[in-house]
């Protein structure tokens, strides 16, 4: 029973706490924080169990998907140390024992849940967890509770942050994507109950959980996350064949569009910056030769010293009143998001896929942010780590289909939301998201 204990713990350690670093890791700016020691103790624990039952955990058909998994990215991780040699070797096992740690959360759930009484107490715990993570963001945006962020290598330092007038709800995750990403199949888990239910008392608190929610992810102002929401959602009611829950679903989101002054400025921004983008990709401009430099015999002037007056550098107070903040110019923020995505991201991650179609030039050989998972994954692990990976996932849609349920219809509509935030996050990468991602699928497992 213990394996319930650290279960739980870990559902609801792992969002609420914030990503304080314990230890840097040279090279760099991922670091060593509480949640890897948490977890590494769990797996301990779990370990223990297998060995004293003679790891019944190689009676499931789906750890054979992940074995191919864990063997394609080993391979890979072999490759590139041995091979290509452009990337630290501290980095390449850190990136490789993450993606362990991550998928452990699996085998840790499969093996802890034995009955249907267990997901209730773990949905519990599910919801007090994402209404603490709902009441610290509003705390953010209004009663100016600190930030940790790991946005950028300063940040990620531990330091405690304050939002200005503009900034983004993160709550107690990294940043406002990965949040957006944890509340979408938040919503999507708590909608499908609300749904599904035939309790009255839990369908109301559904009710009022799932809207405190809803409006964190307004907040967040992700656009991929708010239409990966709607259609994972979307999925789940057309499977659960409760059609009419999706003329009030997709009036709320219409007007949760209009109403967000942020996120729809930064739709409407979105249309034209693609548009240029598509035209920048196509009519690239063809390189002309340097012509040749002529070298001058003038002689060089000696440069006159002339006295500057020195000015001081104003005073900057950390709490400026919010009429003195410059607007924002969300078109140019929203532009430039696409083209660290079309013309820096997307291609570096091309670009080391065609170096090495089978297996990829290494985990985290084309940086720590790609912004598309699957682009990540053909860069990274070739097309042995893609297949093997996208397999363990099409396992759970075929055994969906094969064994219908109401809770199986909810698990695949939050699987398919993913699928449509990892288009454009990393969300497969981002730690606090990832291990709750696996915990989901165990949870999935169990039900299937």
């Amino acid at each position: 029973n213990i394996l319930n204990s650290v279960l739980a713990i870990l559902i609801m350690f792992i969002p609420l706490y914030p990503k304080f670093p314990l230890f840097n890791v040279q090279n760099t700016y991922v670091a060593i924080r509480l949640d890897d020691i948490i977890v590494a103790i769990s797996v301990l624990i779990w370990f223990i169990y297998q060995i004293k039952h003679k790891f019944p955990i190689f009676k499931e058909k789906i750890i054979w998907f992940i074995i191919a998994y864990l063997l394609a990215i080993f391979l890979s991780t072999l490759n590139a140390l041995l091979i290509f040699q452009t990337v630290p070797k501290n980095i390449l096992a850190l990136h490789f024992i993450r993606r362990i740690e991550y998928i452990s959360l699996f085998f840790l759930t499969i093996t802890t849940l034995k009955n249907k009484k267990d997901l209730k107490i773990f949905y519990f715990f599910f919801v007090v967890t994402a209404l603490l993570v709902s009441a610290y963001g509003f705390g953010q945006k209004y009663f100016h509770l600190p930030v940790v962020s790991t946005m950028n290598s300063e940040f990620s330092k531990g330091q405690l942050l304050e939002m200005n007038v503009w900034t983004r709800i993160s709550a107690t995750f990294a940043g406002h994507y990965d949040l957006a990403a944890y509340m979408t199949i938040v919503l999507i888990i708590i909608g499908g109950v609300l749904i599904t239910t035939k309790n009255k008392f839990l369908k109301f608190v559904s009710l009022l959980i799932w809207f405190v929610c809803f409006q964190i992810l307004n907040l967040t102002a992700s656009r991929i996350s708010t239409f990966a929401f709607w259609g994972g959602m979307t999925i789940t009611i057309i499977l659960l064949k409760r059609y009419l829950w999706i003329i009030p679903l997709s009036i709320l989101m219409i007007l949760s569009i209009v109403n967000s002054k942020d996120l729809n400025q930064r739709l409407l921004a979105t249309i034209p910056s693609f548009k240029s983008q598509i035209k920048t990709i196509k009519k690239a401009p063809t390189p002309t030769p340097s012509p040749i430099p002529v070298v001058s015999t003038a002689p060089i002037p000696t440069p006159k010293v002339v006295a500057v007056k020195v000015i001081p550098t104003p005073t900057v107070f950390r709490h400026t009143p919010i009429e003195e903040f410059p607007s924002v110019d969300i078109d140019a923020g929203v532009a430039r998001s696409g083209e660290i995505r079309f013309n820096t991201e997307w291609p570096r991650a091309i670009t080391a896929f065609k170096k090495n179609i089978l297996l990829g030039t290494g985990l985290g050989s084309i940086t720590l942010a790609t912004d598309n998972d699957f682009l990540r994954l053909l860069g990274e692990s070739g097309l042995l780590g893609f297949f093997t990976f996208m397999s363990i996932l099409v396992f759970f849609v075929i055994k969906t289909f094969k064994k219908p349920s109401s809770l199986a219809y909810i698990f695949l509509g939050a699987l398919m939301a993913t699928l449509a935030n990892s288009l454009f996050i990393d969300v497969f990468e981002a730690s606090k998201f990832a291990y709750t991602f696996w915990i989901m699928m165990g949870i999935y497992y169990f039900i299937l």
